[in-house]
């Protein structure tokens, strides 16, 4: 009786011990997938990425903190959106950076927060490798009457990732707007 108690205890206890090496596994590849993930932008799709992702005490954090050298900042002032309809009907807006602009009978508010030309994200944060609209990107703020508001970014040589999320209008970055003078 002894030696089938033993094998048993022993048994429970390898199977445990190889569960607790699947959760170990688990762990260790869940920060190589979060990092892959480092380029997404931070929006109310996808929120802060690899925040909460059950990493421990080594969750990964993104920095979404839009650095523009003034020069470029200057150089642009806002972008020109065009909203389709499932239909395809399209209508195009011109959005100043800082204003709220009404898009058309749609119900949708936007706002240009930033508008970066060439769009890269690092450790430091989002900023632009050019002053060229090469990856040109726009940050925007898109309300909508009883619904949560949408702040993400539109990519303009992208715009199928990270999409603005609504079942009757896609809000598609077609370029930026430089400064005048």
């Amino acid at each position: 009786m002894k030696k089938i108690l033993g094998f048993v205890l022993f048994a429970a206890l390898a199977l445990y011990g190889c569960g607790q090496k699947a959760a170990e596994k688990t762990t260790t590849e869940a920060p190589e997938a979060a990092a892959a993930h480092a380029e997404m932008p931070k929006d109310a799709v996808h929120g802060q990425m690899g925040e909460g992702m059950g990493m421990g005490h080594e969750a990964m954090k993104v920095n979404t903190d839009v650095n523009l050298k003034p020069e470029i900042a200057a150089a642009w002032s806002g972008g020109i959106v065009e909203v389709k309809t499932k239909d395809g009907k399209a209508q195009r807006y011109t959005l100043k950076l800082g204003e709220a602009t009404p898009l058309g009978d749609t119900g949708l508010t936007a706002t240009a927060l930033a508008f970066v030309p060439d769009f890269v994200m690092d450790d430091s944060g989002i900023t632009s490798r050019s002053a060229e609209a090469k990856n040109p990107a726009l940050e925007v703020l898109i309300q909508e009457e009883g619904k949560p508001d949408y702040k993400g970014w539109l990519f303009g040589a992208m715009p199928d990732v990270h999409p603005f999320p609504h079942d009757t209008y896609a809000v598609i970055l077609v370029e930026g707007v430089p400064s005048a003078g």
